[in-house]
């Protein structure tokens, strides 16, 4: 395998071949390739040579194993495309390939390190449609920062970050008066894109990242915001009821869903509905905050997971449980958000394999026993199955045959395993945050099935009502 040397080399001498090549470098037809080099001076390239960056990108990459936490492919391999333009157009093309290779990767390394050290600390923000009236006070879990949109522009105005007339303007056009058109420039167009972020948004979701690239801190924000909102759909008893309101603009807006059938070929009927609710539940005045305060170790280990995951140099005493935890969120908002029953089935049933730490039927049973007390052998719900039975049937029967195609009741309603397998993914989550939160230095998941204490108080409410 070619080193970042003798990939180097090849650039080099690639750049030279085509100094004398007419245009395009090659046998396909296509626009000329332009690597910038500063003074808004360009350098042609050709295919050949964008190959071979790429392929030092990759190297760079794989030596740096920092550097996959904290930039997509692409932005790396972007990075280290424009950081060669000005390495290579200081070269003297007629001096010797290795020397001007050993150059050109010392300018390499600077022109990187001066780009790595300008990512530092971004604050991504996103609509959001959080709960009904009455308003809620701001608040954070972790990074994350829910507050209305009102209070986020004050505090973008007081920062500088949004300019007074802006903010003005935004007020009254909330308030849904007619606001006179600007004249073109920088503030209007931000005053604009701002107006169209927010326009169906109550609440804003705000982000903070930091030593992350552009598109990777992006991914990893709304990975984060994702987490939190399924993070607060777990305290109500159907979470993915909770979840069709409270959504990131980014993600979806409400629409309107038609759809239209014939009943013997003649008699014609239509039908249309929302695809989901504009806003979260409803909530007394001061529930929230009461809610908050209750479930606080909740959140704050959840915040904790949060702020490893958008700072991936950030040290904590137990980085595995986190990223175990994180995973499990994420496959739960997933399974929320899905309108396949089959697939929420095998999204939900991921969850509970992931706390479980791989074990299938029998390490998601185990985890239960564990966390939530329940015996094998044990209804349940009055009257109703035992564990090791419903267990089989979300996980062997709904999932595993689902993945491996060997589901002969594919077309059947699964509706009712969907919400048993949402109800102990959500119970499971709550004990094992529960049991983190109490054991913040353990970094064994597997310690999750295995410790017996702290089993969580909603065990009871499980065994009486039902899942």
């Amino acid at each position: 395998m070619k080193t970042e040397l003798d990939l180097t080399i090849d650039i080099v001498g690639e750049l030279a071949r085509i100094q004398n090549s007419p245009e395009p470098y090659g046998t396909e037809n296509e626009l000329p390739r332009l690597i910038g080099v500063g003074g808004g001076r360009v350098l042609r390239v050709s295919r050949a040579m964008d190959v071979l960056i790429q392929g030092v990108a990759r190297i760079r990459m794989q030596k740096d194993g920092a550097l996959k936490s904290k930039y997509t492919q692409a932005e790396w391999q972007a990075a280290v495309r424009r950081a060669f333009g000005p390495a290579l157009v200081e070269i003297d093309l007629s001096d010797e390939a290795t020397k001007n290779a050993n150059l050109v990767l010392a300018a390499l390394d600077k022109n990187l390190a001066s780009h790595i050290s300008g990512d530092g600390k971004r604050e991504f923000v996103f609509g959001c449609t959080l709960f009904s009236e009455p308003v809620v006070r701001d608040f954070s879990i972790g990074p994350v920062r829910f507050e209305p949109r009102i209070d986020w522009l004050a505090r973008k105005e007081i920062t500088g970050a949004i300019s007074p007339i802006s903010s003005r303007r935004i007020r009254s056009a909330w308030a849904g008066k007619t606001v006179r058109k600007r004249k073109p420039s920088r503030d209007s167009r931000d005053e604009t894109f701002i107006l169209q972020l927010l326009e169906k948004s109550p609440y804003v979701v705000s982000v903070a990242t930091d030593q992350l690239g552009a598109d990777a801190g992006r991914e990893k924000a709304l990975r984060a915001a994702r987490i939190a909102t399924a993070t607060i759909a777990l305290l109500w008893t159907t979470p993915s009821n909770v979840l069709k309101g409270i959504n990131l603009s980014f993600d979806r807006r409400p629409h309107i869903q038609n759809f239209l059938f014939f009943v013997g070929n003649k008699q014609m009927s239509s039908g249309s509905s929302w695809s989901h609710l504009p806003h979260g539940p409803w909530l007394k005045e001061g529930e929230w905050d009461a809610e908050l305060t209750r479930h606080d170790l909740m959140f704050s280990a959840v915040g904790d997971i949060l702020h490893s995951l958008v700072n991936p140099e950030a040290v904590v005493p137990n980085p595995k449980m986190q990223n175990t935890l994180a995973q499990a969120l994420q496959w739960f908002h997933e399974g929320c958000r899905e309108t396949d029953t089959l697939m929420a089935i095998i999204k939900f049933s991921t969850v509970l394999d992931t706390l479980a730490c791989g074990g299938k039927s029998k390490g998601i049973r185990k985890l239960i026993n564990s966390r939530l007390g329940i015996a094998d052998s044990q209804p349940v719900w009055k009257d109703g199955p035992t564990l090791k039975s419903l267990i089989d049937q979300i996980y062997s029967e709904g999932r595993s045959r689902t993945i491996h195609g060997t589901n002969i009741k594919l077309g059947h309603d699964w509706s009712e395993t969907r919400g048993n397998a949402e109800q102990f993914g959500r119970l499971c989550l709550m004990a094992c945050i529960d049991w983190v939160s109490n054991n913040p230095l353990s970094d064994d998941p597997k310690q999750l099935s295995a410790d017996t204490k702290l089993i969580i108080s909603t065990t009871a409410e499980c065994a009486i009502t039902g899942v």
